[in-house]
């Protein structure tokens, strides 16, 4: 296992071989261990790797307890760093041995790399019907047919991977504005005095956090992710600072980096509840559900008030289809946010799926009495009105629906 250790460092970067390169693990975590989306903003191949290449080749040759398809896959990962041509011949000889993920990742990154966007979004679309649910595909699909001006396509495959991982809709956004980076920079004079401000004092943690949190606004995450690195060398073991890159490394959907940043900030203090929080939603992304309602538990224990606890581990039963146990999360929010409409609206949608209307009902009264210019209540009501046979009080909640949208 250290030789394969051995070779993935030279592969790799170091949060990300912390998963073994196996096919028989989960496909979901293999891509955000192993895979590269098609944005060269996001490669960060090897730069020495042309000098080693015979040799890695040679120490995969005979390298000890790794599946023949992880070889091949290997190899044509290492062929594509080095810019060989072999690494087409690996990757469908891989294939061959085992359709996976990892594979139909690979080969559609090679013909990136080589221009031929349309073979790759080929092998995409093949992916994306052996591997339906998995929203990376559908991301990188969504890149290569922007770069072809396939508007239509592209919003396509951007709805479906925000619909099965909500952070893919920060990636794509991300993607969407590399190219104006600039010139959203130019047009925030409040970011411009940060800079001048930190560039006179740039021991101030206070003027960096806000200088990176200015970047984020303008979707320079991987500025805003230089500067936290700046901050968490300058802050002297302050778990928040982790908390903070693993939250932009999320909007990038480089989920082992913000695990491992989730992971230091907990080994520096063992009470962060962000960091608890965030992990958990990262594991969820991993499908890793047992271990994200552990975090969860964690940091509502530490924390009992903190209101993102509920109603992320209430969305999470959700999807699950635990609506049972997500009414009693959206209770407890509830309970601490008496007087914001939104909860009640979340445990209404709860009430409805497991056929209780009569509460459903009850709480769209709340939301309404809290937020009565809200059309779409009006006819979230109606819809449980007419189920329950209040016709006329249906009629009525449609017509002032259909007022307030007209306003």
């Amino acid at each position: 296992m250290q030789q394969i250790q051995h070779i993935l460092r030279k592969l790799f970067s170091e949060e990300r071989i912390r998963v073994d390169f196996s096919v028989k693990g989960g496909t979901t975590t293999l891509l955000a261990s192993f895979a590269y989306l098609p944005i060269r903003e996001l490669l960060n191949f090897n730069i020495n790797i042309k000098e080693e290449y015979r040799d890695i080749l040679s120490e995969l040759d005979v390298a000890k307890g790794l599946e023949p398809v992880a070889s091949l896959l290997l190899k044509g990962m290492l062929s594509m760093q080095a810019g060989h041509d072999d690494a087409t011949k690996y990757l469908y000889e891989a294939q061959k041995v085992q359709v996976t993920a990892l594979g139909y990742s690979y080969l559609a990154l090679c013909y990136f790399m080589k221009g031929d966007f349309d073979k790759s979004i080929q092998i995409y679309s093949n992916a994306i019907t052996d591997f339906p649910k998995e929203p990376y595909f559908y991301a990188c699909r969504c890149v290569l047919n922007r770069c072809l001006d396939d508007d239509e396509g592209a919003f396509y495959d951007y709805q479906v991977a925000k619909r099965l991982d909500f952070n893919y809709h920060s990636l794509l956004e991300w993607h969407e504005h590399l190219s104006y980076l600039e010139t959203l920079k130019v047009d925030q004079l409040e970011l411009q005095e940060l800079e001048s401000t930190w560039e006179q004092d740039p021991e101030r943690l206070d003027v960096l956090t806000k200088l990176a949190l200015e970047y984020v606004h303008i979707y320079d995450y991987q500025k805003a992710i230089r500067l936290y690195s700046q901050g968490i060398n300058m802050a002297d073991n302050q778990a928040e600072w982790y908390v903070y890159r693993a939250a932009i490394y999320s909007k990038l959907t480089l989920y082992i980096e913000a695990l491992e940043d989730c992971n230091q900030a907990l080994s520096i203090d063992e009470n962060c509840v962000s960091a608890y929080i965030l992990r958990a939603k990262l594991l969820e992304c991993l499908h890793e559900h047992d271990a994200a309602l552990e975090d969860y538990r964690k940091a509502a224990s530490l924390n009992p008030e903190h209101t993102a606890i509920y109603e992320e581990r209430a969305s999470l039963f959700e999807r699950l289809g635990k609506f049972e146990d997500a009414i009693v999360d959206y209770s407890k929010l509830i309970a601490l946010m008496k007087d914001d409409f939104y909860p009640y609206v979340l445990r209404a949608d709860m009430f409805e799926r497991i056929g209780k209307q009569e509460e459903a009902l009850l709480d769209y009264n709340r939301a309404i009495d809290l937020n009565p210019y809200y059309s779409d209540l009006y006819q979230y009501r109606a819809a449980i009105r007419e189920s329950l046979g209040d016709k006329v009080g249906a009629e009525s909640d449609l017509q002032k629906f259909e007022e307030l949208d007209e306003e």
